[in-house]
Formats: C-alpha cells, sequence, structure tokens
C-alpha cells in the first residue's frame, strides 16, 4: 500500500524546482548544471542561492528533529542508556558530526536544537510539551505573503524571493544560540519567565546575521540573570588565561581569554592604532626603503590601497607595534593612539545599580561593578540611553560631522551600518547619504557609517540607502533585485 503522508522536505525541493526552472534562460537553458548557471543572469543566480538556503534549513530543522527524537528512544538491548550510545557515540552531537562528516561544533547545535524543540513522553507515555515551543514554531518557514506595494520598506522584516520557499526567521544556529544562551538563566528563572524571554529574543533575531543573534541572546539572558550579572563577572575575571606556545612552524600562538572588561581595553587600543596606522600616508620608496619600514612589516613594498591587508594581519602588527612602544624601541613605525572605550547604559541602570552595560565590540553584557571600574581607569564614553542628550542636527550650515554625531551613528549602526559587515566604528567613516553638495544637511537621518568596501559598493553599484526610524535600509540596485527589497541594516536594539 502506497503512503499518502507528505515527505517533509516536498515543500522546500518544490520551491527550489520551481525557482530553478524559472531561472534557466528560455533560450539557452544549458544541457548540465555547469552550463545551465553559466546561462543564468545575475539576479537569476542570487535567487538559487537564496532558495538553497531555504532547502539547507529545510534540511537542517528536520536534522533537528530526527536527531532529538533519536536522542530519546531508548536502547534496543537495554544495556546501554540509549539509541545514541549504544550505536558507539558519546552523545547525539557526536552522532551528528560523524555521521554526517561534519565539525563537532556544527553536530553539537543541531542537536542542541533537536532537543530544544522534541517533545519527550512523560512516565505514561503521554506527550509532553518541548523545552523551548516558541523556537520550534520560529522554525517553521513563514506563509509566503506578495507585497503589492515593492517600494514600501517594512517594519522588521521583508519579503522573500519570488515563486519560492520563504526565507525562516530564525536559523538552525541562531535557535542553538538563543538555547544555550537561555539554558544559562533557566536556572533561576520560571517557564513563564523564560518562555517570554524566548519571544523577545526571536522577535529581535528575525532576519539578522548571526553575530547579532549571539548578542540579543546574551543581552536577553543578561535581563533574566540580572542579580546574577555580577558574580557572573568574577567569574570571567578568574578564567582569564594567556598562553604563549611555539608551533613547529616557527610560528608563536599567543592566546588570550578574557573578561569583557579586559578585552574592551584590548579590542579598542589594536583598533585605535590600526584606524590610525590606516589613515596614515605612507612615502617609502621600495628601491631605498630600510624593509622594516615597510606598512605590513614584511619586507615587501605595499601598493596603495585600503583592503590590501587583512584586518586579522594588521591586529597582529598593531599588538607588535604596542610591546615594541613598550620596549623603547625608537624604530617603531606609529605612535599609540589614545584609546577611548565606549560603554552603553539606561538611567535606571545608573540610578539603581541594577542592570547591565554593553561595552562597543563585545556582546558579553557586564554589570555595573564592572562598570564603576572602566570608569576610574578608562577614557570611556558612557552612552546613557533614554537621558539626556547633545544637539546632533547642524543642518547643511557645516559639512563635516561632529564628534558627537559620530558617536550617536556609532550607537545607531553599531559599525559598518550594512547588514553583515563586522567592521567596528574605527573602521568607518560618516557619510552623507544625500550628499551635502546636493544639499544634503549633515543631520543623523542623513548620515550612516560604512566601511571603505561598502562606501565603494553604494556609489559603483548604485545602491540607495533610506533611514526610516532611526534604522538604515539599503535598496539594492534593479539587477541585482527587480523587485528593490529593501534590506535592514545596523545595530539591532533590544527593545525595553
Amino acid at each position: 500500500m502506497t503512503s499518502t503522508a507528505p515527505n517533509p522536505l516536498a515543500a522546500a525541493a518544490a520551491g527550489f524546482d520551481a525557482v530553478w526552472q524559472g531561472a534557466l534562460d528560455a533560450i539557452r537553458p544549458g544541457t548540465g548544471v555547469a552550463e545551465q548557471l553559466e546561462n543564468l543572469n545575475d539576479e537569476a543566480i542570487l535567487r538559487v542561492l537564496d532558495e538553497l538556503g531555504a532547502v539547507q534549513h529545510a534540511v537542517e530543522v528536520l536534522a533537528a528533529r530526527v536527531t532529538g527524537a533519536i536522542a530519546l528512544r531508548p536502547s534496543p538491548t537495554r544495556r546501554d542508556d540509549t539509541l545514541v550510545r549504544a550505536a558507539g557515540y558519546a552523545n547525539p552531537g557526536v552522532m551528528v558530526s560523524e555521521r554526517w562528516r561534519v565539525a563537532r561544533a556544527r553536530g553539537a547545535a543541531i542537536a542542541e536544537v533537536g532537543a530544544a524543540i522534541t517533545q519527550p513522553r512523560g512516565l505514561l507515555g503521554e506527550l509532553e510539551e518541548c523545552p523551548f515551543p516558541a523556537v520550534a514554531a520560529a522554525l517553521k518557514p513563514a506563509a509566503s505573503s506578495e507585497s503589492s506595494n515593492t517600494d514600501a520598506v517594512p517594519d522588521d522584516t521583508h519579503p522573500s524571493s519570488d515563486g519560492g520557499t520563504p526565507r525562516a526567521p530564525l536559523s538552525v544556529d541562531g535557535a542553538a544560540v538563543i538555547v544555550r544562551e537561555l539554558r544559562n538563566a533557566g536556572r533561576i528563572c520560571t517557564r513563564g519567565e523564560l518562555d517570554a524571554a524566548s519571544v523577545i529574543a526571536i522577535e529581535h533575531a528575525a532576519h539578522a546575521p548571526l553575530q547579532d543573534v549571539t548578542r540579543i541572546a546574551k543581552l536577553v539572558r543578561t535581563r533574566l540573570d540580572q542579580d546574577g550579572r555580577e558574580p557572573r563577572d568574577e567569574l570571567l575575571r578568574r578564567a582569564e588565561r594567556c598562553t604563549i606556545h611555539e608551533l613547529p612552524t616557527g610560528m608563536t600562538l599567543l592566546r588570550a581569554e578574557l573578561a569583557p572588561e579586559s578585552a574592551a581595553f584590548i579590542r579598542a587600543g589594536l583598533d585605535a592604532l590600526i584606524g590610525a596606522t590606516h589613515r596614515k600616508p605612507h612615502f617609502t620608496n621600495p628601491d631605498t626603503a630600510d624593509p622594516a619600514d615597510q606598512p605590513d612589516g614584511s619586507g615587501n613594498h605595499m601598493p596603495d590601497g585600503p583592503s590590501l591587508i587583512p584586518i586579522d594581519r594588521r591586529r597582529a602588527i598593531a599588538l607588535t607595534e604596542t610591546f615594541r612602544h613598550l620596549a623603547g624601541c625608537s624604530g617603531a613605525a606609529t605612535e599609540l593612539t589614545p584609546v577611548t572605550v565606549i560603554i552603553r547604559t539606561d538611567h535606571d541602570t545608573l540610578e539603581t545599580g541594577i542592570g547591565a552595560a554593553t561595552i562597543d565590540g563585545i556582546d558579553e553584557p557586564i554589570g555595573p561593578g564592572a562598570l564603576r571600574r572602566l570608569a576610574a581607569d578608562a577614557n570611556l564614553i558612557p552612552v546613557v540611553l533614554r537621558g539626556p542628550s547633545q544637539v546632533l542636527d547642524l543642518g547643511t550650515s557645516t559639512r563635516l560631522f561632529s564628534r558627537a554625531q559620530k558617536l550617536a551613528l556609532a550607537e545607531r549602526d553599531g559599525g559598518c551600518a550594512w547588514t553583515g559587515c563586522t567592521h567596528p566604528p574605527s573602521f568607518t567613516e560618516a557619510h552623507h547619504i544625500r550628499w551635502w553638495s546636493k544639499g544634503g544637511p549633515t543631520n543623523l537621518d542623513n548620515g550612516i557609517l560604512l566601511c571603505p568596501f561598502h562606501h565603494h559598493r553604494i556609489h559603483d553599484d548604485h545602491w540607495n540607502i533610506t533611514i526610516q526610524n532611526g534604522v538604515p535600509w539599503f535598496i539594492p540596485p534593479s539587477h541585482i533585485d527587480r523587485h528593490q527589497t529593501p534590506i535592514r541594516g545596523g545595530r539591532i536594539h533590544l527593545a525595553a
């Protein structure tokens, strides 16, 4: 007898097939995959990539459910606890990792989500509620919707690609981050508080890059565990370690695990030194200069250009330069740069001493005690939310953005405002959305932080930018997306 039960992946497969068939060139479809892809236009091949993401999401959600079901199955011989251990695996994450041949962290994330969304059975065999029902619901694909007004900027989401399976608002990796952080606070919270926190985290994480989901999850966990923030700060400080190990390749591995307040100085200091070096003009003659004076420290001439040296290598050079100065070396290539640490908190935390603060560039929040220690040591700038602020609109009489405006843009955008870009504020510059030469005012609603690469993308590829309710939206050109669906950028702020 033929089963009539639907294939869990049938909808995703049908959506991908529809997009693939619609993307093929009508005149020259091609005989093989390589030829078909070569004949796709730019917009079509990007739609295919988006739909592949939807298929992968469907596969990973189903894998999480399968893994969760396997984890609850008893051993067939009853000599081991579960089917997982009977099959020779230490835990479900290792099982996925070895059977799929993926990294252990990837298998652990799928298994963790599986445990969070799988309904266990009670003593009498009845189905119980899964530990994180909001996460289970958020992993389901959203209903497809067609927007009649493609020029309107949505509040928090954007339509999916035309003709395929809609993108899910929460990825499996994002779900794993939220589950992991909320489990850490679950020991001191009621079930209702945990469910409410899950909903808040998911609402803010919709369509967000994974690094933003991580930051949001940590903030939500901190709100649940405000009384435990100070002990956690102390535990993190006690766990600080720094090791130096020489590798067989001849390189030396320097590894440091630092609490947020310590990492704030390191990150801000390196970024400030890199920024100063990056903006400093180099007039080096490759035929006569000492190799040690070359800007990248390699002895090879470096042609001009902002993206020739990767950021991680720039940080290594800046770290070396810092200790060369400490050693009293007069031949260091750069001068040490004053460091500014930006910390944001709310007015209630300042008054009551209960709550948390966040450091620019560091995801893990800190408590009021760490905030007071930093205030005593650092050249910090407190960004107090819901408190008095400076006048930040200068109109058209002033061309350059002021320092206060740049700090306000850094608070709004979090660095380069392009979605998914990880460049911090020190690697960006404030730019006018509507050019100042064409009457654009020097106001926050007309300003945006962009790194050099994405600034060129805006101008060279003709992207448009609009600011709606303090949120920057990037509108792609028609050759990238014929619907020109706005893409949210900037920092995602956790609502009070």
